[in-house]
């Protein structure tokens, strides 16, 4: 090479460098002189301080040399800069090197050779460049740049690059190990977080539905139209959102090693919501959805998870984010569906770190999608971000019903009789999607039963107030030879042998989710 220069080495052509020689021309008398400084590097605590006690030590014989240090990123086709002694503003200039093809880098990173070239003038004498290799495959390469110090140029020995380059490796494959133990930490550390979240989240969503029930029992006691209505009624819609963002959040929680399906349109949406609560708050969301439930064969916990790493992606690389859009359509092939993800913004100059989290984020998305069975096809192009997911058809559609019916609906309309209970508490128990009468004492469930042409209701709920009427209820539970499940409050004794010969006791103030989950078990 006549003159040095940075992007001259990059472009020079392979056939112009010098190759590594046969073992027996290697330079043998080697002192060894560098081993005391190579061992320091094993104790360095960064990748960067142990470029520079390779550095040191290989100076020591070698003289004066500046190390570069680079990964190999084949999809992008550049080496990337992990470690460099270069001051910062020759640093800039070295960060990312798009290897030229057959040029003396490509060569190198092709077999593995050492190669070298002198140079005749500049600041620098000979440059080189040797493979960074790991688990038996070149991974990477070490780029060393031999000092001109006047008349005394030192010895730049290809053997010493070869030596510095099998310990940078070793360097690296170490700090691979250390990087994956924090990930695996950092993974035990979010998994014991979500647990908690879980079980708060559960708790939350209890006491969501005991304010839903009292609410509901209040509204219905506050005059019509009045301000204190108003009030109640403001209160059970926001409780009703955040109970029903406790229920998603349950939702996502599950375990995804579990098999099975769900509703591609109900999970989508659900992923989209919650993201939105963090990655896209303040963002235009608009959802083109069927009016009917697609069933597919990925469990609903893997659609979440995988749109909301597209999302937390997305965001990443767009900033800031303008709009969202999701649809969810059968097709486009013959028992498949499809679900369409876009993130629209704008796209910005991204650091390092921004970039890496945003493409494993990416490459989760795809491992959880393709660990599921389906296929997830990401797309880029100028301010958007999208995601396309194909999944397999499972073999019934049916039509989609409101979030709040699942509930309701698994009662069917049960027929149950209230004894000495209230107005409000027989339009709860409607709500909750049963058939409720309120009667006032015991005699008037026979006269249902007449009116019913002699069929008994299914269940009885019975408010009690005394331990008079608890044994009261026990002998009617015999009498009758149905269900009876008794409200009272935390005051009134239960004795295990009446809690026994009863269908169930609920406390009051009543839990909307306990009355559910009771009359379900009773159903």
């Amino acid at each position: 090479m006549k003159c040095w220069s940075w992007a001259a080495l990059v472009e020079l052509p392979a056939e112009e460098a010098q190759q590594e020689r046969p073992q027996e021309d290697v330079r043998v008398n080697c002192s060894g002189s560098c081993l005391q400084g190579m061992r320091r590097v094993l104790d360095a605590g960064s990748l960067q301080q142990a470029l520079l006690e390779v550095q040191a030590a290989m100076a020591s014989f070698a003289g004066a040399v500046v190390l570069s240090a680079y990964r190999w990123v084949a999809e992008q086709g550049v080496l990337q800069l992990v470690a460099t002694g270069h001051e910062p503003d020759e640093t800039l200039r070295r960060v990312d090197v798009s290897v030229v093809q057959d040029s003396m880098l490509s060569a190198v990173l092709a077999d593995g050779l050492v190669r070298w070239v002198a140079v005749d003038e500049g600041e620098v004498s000979t440059a080189g460049a040797a493979a960074l290799r790991r688990g038996g495959r070149v991974d990477g390469v070490l780029v060393a740049e031999f000092v001109r110090s006047g008349a005394d140029t030192g010895h730049p020995s290809p053997a010493c690059l070869a030596c510095a380059a099998s310990v940078m490796s070793v360097v690296l494959a170490r700090n691979d190990v250390e990087e994956a133990q924090r990930n695996l930490l950092t993974l035990e550390r979010y998994r014991s977080v979500a647990e908690l979240s879980v079980q708060v989240t559960h708790d939350f969503n209890n006491m969501m539905q005991a304010v839903l029930g009292n609410a509901a029992l209040a509204k219905m006691d506050a005059p019509q139209g009045g301000p204190m209505a108003d009030s109640l009624a403001a209160i059970e819609a926001a409780a009703g959102k955040a109970a029903a963002l406790a229920r998603k959040l349950l939702n996502f929680a599950r375990d995804s090693r579990a098999t099975g399906s769900c509703d591609a349109v109900a999970a989508a949406s659900d992923a989209l919501d919650l993201a939105g609560t963090l990655y896209l708050r303040g963002v235009a969301v608009t959802k083109d959805l069927p009016s009917f439930s697609i069933p597919v064969s990925v469990t609903g916990n893997d659609l979440e998870n995988a749109l909301i790493l597209v999302i937390k992606s997305s965001v990443l690389c767009l900033k800031p984010v303008a709009s969202a859009y999701l649809t969810v359509a059968e097709g486009p092939g013959p028992r498949q569906a499809q679900v369409r993800l876009g993130i629209e913004g704008v796209r910005q100059a991204m650091g390092p770190e921004d970039t890496v989290l945003a493409d494993r984020l990416a490459a989760a998305a795809a491992a959880v999608v393709n660990a599921a069975g389906a296929v997830l096809e990401l797309q880029t192009g100028p301010g958007t971000e999208t995601a396309v997911m194909t999944l397999a058809l499972e073999p019934l559609l049916k039509p989609s019903v409101p979030e709040e019916a699942p509930e309701a609906a698994g009662l069917g309309g049960l027929p149950v009789v209230v004894v000495a209970g209230s107005a409000a508490l027989e339009m709860l128990l409607s709500a909750a999607g049963c058939s409720a009468k309120t009667v006032p004492s015991w005699q008037d469930v026979e006269r249902v039963e007449r009116e019913a042409g002699g069929r008994m209701p299914r269940i009885v709920m019975a408010a009690v107030h005394d331990t008079a009427g608890m044994e009261h209820a026990v002998q009617e539970r015999r009498h009758l030879g149905v269900p009876v499940v008794v409200m009272c409050s935390q005051d009134v004794h239960c004795t295990p042998e009446q809690a026994a010969a009863l269908d169930g006791v609920l406390g009051l103030p009543l839990d909307l989710g306990d009355v559910r989950a009771m009359l379900k078990r009773l159903a």
